[in-house]
């Protein structure tokens, strides 16, 4: 089998040039079989290359099974946005990617064992432990977002249709006869290529995405809680860029456990109402109770 190196896909405002751009960058690889969150992060230096201009940057990566995150040395002030790191491989791989067959399962069993983490370890203030079950727990809901959508898209002949006619990127990919002779399952590698690249805590984009396959609107479901986790997308960039200081370098001491546990309990919410909305159910008030 060959080796593929572990990569993410990077997107940030070129210093240099100022243009927009994205370039695959390698990571470390986090474990898999680690028991414990804490355990389950990979950090170290990664380079990463404007295509546009060809610079060069160093930077710092902390990456984990369910979120990576990158600075650049140089260059703090730039946000770099990546993707959930995955293994490198053809274009045939993007059908093949193994997403979860029950992705509600799986951010469930990561708010329990993260609420446990956070109850027995987490401290007062910007308490490392707390910072770091908060920047994961919205890892979590992005991986819930992004493998929600793939696993409907790739079995909903009608949904991925209507991403094909109403989403503008993909509208707008052209292929020469070549490449459409020669592609096995061009468009569906396409299409699930474009869904794994895109950057799930970006919740307008994502809502877009499912109105459009789904014609579910997350902001209708998050309700008064909109705001409550726009907010929290925000600290998180502060909590793992800033190592937990905002723009003026002031500590923030927002992550107590307490609103470490309300943001969970926020986003678990709204895990169980896109499920009732996905499966035609209302969701029980035990769906919304702390486990």
């Amino acid at each position: 089998m060959a080796i593929h190196r572990f990569e993410t896909t990077a997107r940030f405002v070129c210093p240099k040039c100022k243009r927009a751009v994205s370039d695959n960058v390698e990571v470390p690889e986090p474990s898999y079989e680690a028991e414990r969150a804490t355990d389950a992060v990979a950090e170290g230096p990664v380079e990463i290359t404007c295509p546009k201009c060809e610079t060069v940057f160093n930077g710092y990566c902390f990456n984990t099974v369910s979120s990576c995150e990158i600075t650049l040395d140089d260059h703090g002030d730039t946000i770099v946005e990546a993707e959930i790191a995955r293994y490198a491989g053809n274009d045939e791989d993007w059908f093949d990617f193994d997403t979860s067959d029950h992705p509600e399962a799986v951010f469930n069993d990561s708010y329990h064992h993260t609420g446990d983490l956070l109850t027995e370890h987490g401290g007062e203030g910007a308490h490392l432990v707390n910072r770091m079950v908060f920047s994961h727990n919205i890892g979590a809901l992005e991986s819930y977002l992004s493998d929600t959508l793939i696993n409907l898209v790739s079995n909903d002949a009608a949904a991925m249709n209507r991403l094909l006619a109403k989403d503008k990127e993909l509208k707008e990919k052209k292929f020469t006869l070549a490449e459409i002779a020669s592609g096995k399952e061009l468009v569906r590698a396409e299409v699930l290529g474009h869904l794994r690249s895109i950057v799930y805590h970006n919740i307008p984009r994502v809502r877009a995405l499912y109105q459009i396959a789904a014609d579910i609107d997350l902001f209708e479901l998050l309700g008064d809680d909109k705001d409550k986790l726009f907010k929290a997308i925000e600290y998180r960039h502060d909590c793992v860029h800033r190592n937990g200081r905002d723009s003026k370098g002031n500590r923030l001491e927002v992550f107590s456990k307490a609103y470490v546990q309300e943001t969970a309990d926020l986003m678990r919410r709204l895990v169980a109402r896109v499920e009732g909305k996905l499966h035609g159910f209302e969701p029980d008030a035990d769906d919304f109770l702390p486990f």
